[in-house]
């Protein structure tokens, strides 16, 4: 499920599952991403976000829906009725390659790839940590799909970054102060700051 706030909650947001650390996570993205179509041009870098919806999803059995009706979220997606409901606004959005419309498919295909049988989730059941959380392991999943570590070391910010690869600023700034936190890219040298 996405919502458009994009602020950093202190407590997780979605249901507990099993934990999933960051690197396990990347190593899934690794290898879902060599099955997802990319923009022709990008070097093999940037999702395709209209095609996974469009034509892999339903290949691996799932169909879409746009509703106009939806206003609390922008998508969710119903793993028992193997169906993906997005907003209207947000389907249109994908011919336009619109960063949030990008960013719901593929939030929503990292919930079914993390096999979460619960997506529309309003408030965390129960306590448990972040690696446990649905919704925080969907995020990081969707920005290692969306962000490989290759486009990561190439970008010489998070605005080529973002750029690259057709996220938000604030996506890219994130993801790549936490691959260098965790010393897993190193700093541009003569890089005063991360964000442009």
């Amino acid at each position: 499920m996405m919502f458009g706030n994009s602020q950093r909650s202190t407590t997780p947001s979605g249901y507990k599952v099993a934990p999933m650390s960051y690197a396990k996570l990347e190593e899934v993205a690794v290898d879902l991403r060599k099955i997802l179509p990319t923009i022709a041009g990008s070097q093999g870098l940037r999702i395709d976000a209209r095609r996974v919806l469009e034509q892999t999803l339903p290949r691996a059995n799932y169909n879409y829906h746009a509703d106009d009706t939806l206003v609390e979220c922008a998508a969710f997606t119903v793993p028992a009725k193997n169906l993906i409901v997005l907003r209207e606004d947000v389907y249109d959005g994908l011919a336009e390659e619109n960063v949030f419309s990008r960013s719901t498919v593929i939030h929503e295909l990292s919930h079914i790839v993390l096999d979460h049988a619960l997506t529309l989730q309003r408030g965390p059941i129960g306590a448990h940590q972040f690696c446990e959380d649905s919704e925080w392991q969907a995020k990081a999943l969707t920005a290692a799909v969306m962000m490989p570590i290759e486009a990561c070391r190439q970008a010489s910010s998070a605005r080529d970054l973002a750029q690259i690869c057709g996220t938000s600023i604030q996506s890219a700034e994130y993801r790549l102060k936490r691959l260098i936190e965790k010393q897993i890219i190193a700093p541009k040298d003569g890089q005063v700051g991360l964000f442009f």
